[in-house]
């Protein structure tokens, strides 16, 4: 096996394990979520131990160890995103009353960066912060799956295609149908997928050169969502706007 290889396979174990940062990753769910052998999921596990990137608990679960908290910290003093679009999430959520998510690509996922919660008394929370799932899923999730680079749709959805079942029964044919009619209107939407009864709408974050860095999204009740969605796209893309300037 080649050196890029392992790193490739190494890296794709550290997204799976941080998938599962809350209970923590058993050795036979990696196995089966990476596709590779068992031998060579433990031989890099324990490699990752030795080094501080992945600690085992006291019921042998796999969670990120404290060198990737280090370079966590380290990493975070280049990375401003969230910062700059707090403010702006914060009037989403404010005016219209629901939860508003900031969603980053990693890989083939969407990571929450964090949501702020409006002042409906019925709040739709979908995705915590620091949690991941197959791009795609969510308003955000949709958003930057359907606004990346269309050359580079087919492998990503190669990537997430046998993890969408468990979201609703959500195929590749229908998650492209969703991609088309999110380009075609300039924005995400995707109700009943990612949580049932649940509208979630999401509009992407350019940065000056026009590439997608992120992505704004707001869910809410589909009962709620549906008269109202206008309103909130519109909310959400002006605020969007003033963020792009400020980049």
């Amino acid at each position: 096996m080649s050196t890029v290889q392992s790193l490739g396979r190494a890296i794709e174990l550290l997204r799976l394990i941080s998938a599962e940062h809350t209970s923590g990753a058993r050795l036979s769910d990696l196995v089966a979520a990476s596709g590779l052998p068992q031998p060579t999921v433990h031989r890099l596990l324990r490699q990752m131990v030795e080094g501080g990137l992945v600690m085992q608990d006291a019921q042998r679960r796999y969670r990120l160890g404290h060198f990737a908290y280090e370079l966590g910290l380290v990493a975070s003093t280049h990375f401003h995103l969230r910062d700059q679009c707090a403010p702006h999430l914060g009037r989403i959520s404010a005016e219209t009353g629901d939860t508003a998510f900031l969603m980053v690509r990693s890989g083939a996922d969407s990571f929450c960066l964090d949501r702020q919660s409006g002042s409906f008394p019925i709040q739709v929370l979908t995705v915590q912060v620091g949690k991941r799932r197959p791009l795609g899923i969510g308003g955000g999730g949709l958003a930057l799956l359907s606004f990346m680079p269309r050359e580079d749709l087919p492998g990503v959805l190669d990537r997430i295609e046998p993890h969408l079942a468990p979201y609703g029964g959500l195929t590749r044919r229908i998650l492209l149908g969703l991609v088309e009619e999110a380009r075609a209107q300039g924005y995400a939407r995707i109700t009943d997928y990612a949580v049932a009864g649940v509208t979630s709408v999401g509009v992407p974050i350019r940065d000056r050169g026009g590439a997608v860095v992120g992505a704004i999204s707001v869910s809410a009740m589909t009962a709620r969502m549906q008269p109202r969605e206008e309103m909130v796209v519109q909310t959400m893309q002006r605020e969007v706007a003033a963020l792009q300037r400020s980049l």
